[in-house]
């Protein structure tokens, strides 16, 4: 009867595993590592799908063009694809490759290529490339000047020339191209100070007008290392960034920063998640024209266990009580949100033992108060993070089901 339950035991810790996308790591192995990158994934891919199919990539990244086209990214055999849908989602072109040579690209969970559109048909794409040490990489970048027929020659963003990890990078670009890619960075490691973790690096350039230097600087020191970053502009067109970040013994916290605003973060979350492993769960922020940040987070703390909504109407430096979102029995997870008119939009996956499921909650009255949460969508060969993109008129969600292809729906 011990043994029956042993394995019992085993077995639903492997489900959670699967499912949450947390790594063994977490559960089993001290920190130690930099940078995450999609080595396995990409090896994977290529012997279970050969094709040039969205339903090859591990992951897709999607956004609409000014235009209303809507635009899905994903990575392949060396090779970043694209396709383009005039429909929102019904019909898409066919797939074609980046105009750029084969590279190593990472796609993977957290760390993904980004994509980005400026008002003059510029179309932006960043990635991390993995190096020849495990957990090293560097932030790439390429342009297109003519809405995606040709693409510039990648350029590597950090400027340090280092082996050491550069990878989770987000990237922002306004209607004149003003581009801005933020990114965990391991270079401050080389420091006899350096503490723990990674740090946050930004750099900005502008291809419109020949600006193509991207000067890093970095933003702050000790963050968690392997869960994304979330950016938006606040309505000063400052650029705020949400992260996790480590305090004291490592008690993994979101905190947030706007830049040009503050000198010294605020921490978002105390929830006490003492973890000395990989959460691979970063939050997601938008900032409403009324300036009101809204935030998501995901917490695993003795004060704090599941999906959080806060927001604030002080850039981060006092919050609303946060809305516990999803159920937890059910391993709520992955968040991701957006803010439109008001309209708040939470979506995030939980999972019943057999299905992945996508759930999705909205506040009609800028995040004071919810409607009852709602199941999308489901999956049976597992599921990437959600996200929701924005359209001219309307919001959207976009969620990839392993073996099962790309999904967008209107909320």
């Amino acid at each position: 009867m011990k043994n029956i339950n042993n394995r019992l035991k085993l077995l639903i810790l492997v489900t959670f595993i699967l499912s949450t996308g947390i790594s063994q790591q977490v559960l089993a192995e001290p920190m130690d590592h930099s940078q995450h990158q999609g080595q396995k994934s990409v090896k994977q891919a290529k012997t279970i799908c050969q094709k040039i199919a969205v339903t090859c990539g591990k992951t897709v990244t999607s956004a609409f063009a000014p235009n209303g086209d809507f635009w899905r990214i994903w990575s392949q055999q060396d090779n970043i694809y694209y396709q383009i849908s005039p429909d929102n989602g019904q019909n898409f072109g066919i797939a074609k490759a980046v105009g750029i040579a084969k590279e190593k690209i990472s796609a993977r969970n957290e760390n993904r290529p980004k994509i980005a559109f400026d008002s003059k048909q510029g179309v932006y794409l960043s990635w991390a490339s993995p190096r020849e040490k495990k957990y090293t990489a560097d932030i790439r970048y390429s342009y297109s000047s003519d809405y995606g027929k040709t693409f510039s020659t990648p350029i590597t963003v950090n400027d340090d020339g280092l082996l050491t990890g550069h990878s989770f990078n987000e990237m922002v670009v306004n209607d004149e191209g003003d581009v801005s890619i933020v990114w965990l960075d391991g270079r401050l490691k080389q420091r006899k100070d350096a503490g723990n973790g990674s740090a946050i690096f930004i750099a900005s350039g502008n291809m419109t007008k020949a600006k193509s230097q991207f000067v890093n600087q970095e933003v702050v020191n000790g963050t968690c290392v392997c869960c994304r970053l979330a950016v938006d502009y606040n309505q000063q067109g400052k650029l705020a960034i949400l992260w996790r970040h480590i305090y004291g013994d490592n008690i993994r916290e979101f905190a947030i920063t706007t830049l040009g605003e503050q000198s010294t973060p605020y921490q978002v979350s105390h929830d006490h998640w003492k973890i000395n492993g990989c959460p691979h769960q970063g939050g997601a922020l938008s900032i409403a024209q009324d300036n009101r940040y809204h935030m998501v987070w995901y917490n695993q703390g003795d004060k704090g266990k599941g999906i959080f909504y806060s927001y604030s109407n002080d850039a981060g430096k006092s919050l609303s009580l946060p809305l516990a979102v999803g159920e937890q029995a059910a391993q709520a997870a992955h968040p991701h949100m957006s803010e439109r008119k008001g309209v708040i939009d939470i979506v995030w996956t939980q999972f019943t033992g057999t299905e992945h499921q996508l759930w999705h909650q909205q506040s009609t009255d800028k995040g004071v108060t919810f409607g009852i949460a709602r199941v999308l969508a489901t999956s049976t060969k597992g599921s990437d993070r959600p996200f929701i993109v924005q359209g001219q008129n309307n919001s959207f969600v976009s969620w990839h089901r392993f073996q099962q292809g790309h999904w967008l729906n209107q909320l």
